[in-house]
């Protein structure tokens, strides 16, 4: 990451290898995107669909040290770049968090409790929910191998636990593809458009606090 034309990023795309729709998918997501250097994770099948995300997340990150990085992306095969994505607001908000201290930076959420602007496009959260494109700092890599996952775990939960620090952007570069089905929430199943709905709440609850931030700044 020596300067913004050389930039690139490694991302640890996990995916079933059954699941050819998804792969077919996030591949078109990367297409003509040479910012990022991808690697391909064979996901873990478990009967808990979130215990077989978290050993996926540990195989990525085994990677990613054998790999010597410092910083990484974890993606999931339903990611999908919004509008709002661009090579340079990307590295900026990666850099602007790393300065910040924090461990972990999302490029969009589907929950959170509480929600503190820290700068122009970053975001602090107490916690949150999705984590189909999170960037990793290499302080967590360590907690995430040593975390020992439960059954009754969400992976989501688990990094808003591990992490006092984490962030997001906003606006959101990634949102989640409903594919119909989910490997690892059930109830996301049950309720159609029910991923679609949880980001646009959120989507439009981190508006509404964006839209007075910029406001009273403006202001002052």
């Amino acid at each position: 990451m020596e300067n913004e034309t050389e930039f690139y990023i490694s991302v640890y795309i996990i995916n079933l290898k059954d699941r050819l729709d998804r792969r077919h998918h996030i591949e078109a997501q990367f297409l003509n995107k040479p910012e990022f250097a991808l690697t391909w994770i064979d996901a873990v099948r478990h009967p808990i669909g979130a215990v077989g995300l978290w050993k996926s997340m540990v195989k990525a990150v085994e990677v990613a040290i054998g790999n010597d990085d410092d910083v990484m992306i974890i993606c999931e095969d339903d990611h999908t770049f919004t509008s709002a994505y661009s090579k340079e607001y990307l590295l900026s908000s990666i850099v602007g968090a790393n300065e910040q201290g924090t461990e972990l930076l999302s490029g969009g959420i589907g929950g959170f409790g509480m929600a503190v602007p820290v700068a122009a496009n970053l975001y602090w959260v107490d916690w949150f929910w999705s984590t189909q494109f999170i960037v990793v700092f290499k302080p967590l890599f360590q907690k995430i191998l040593d975390y020992d996952f439960k059954d009754t775990d969400t992976a989501d939960g688990v990094l808003s636990m591990l992490t006092k620090d984490k962030m997001t952007m906003f606006p959101f570069v990634s949102i989640q593809t409903d594919f119909g089905y989910s490997d690892v929430t059930r109830s996301n199943n049950d309720i159609s458009g029910m991923v679609d709905n949880l980001f646009m709440n959120t989507n439009y609850r981190l508006s509404l606090i964006h839209r007075v931030v910029q406001k009273f700044k403006k202001n002052n």
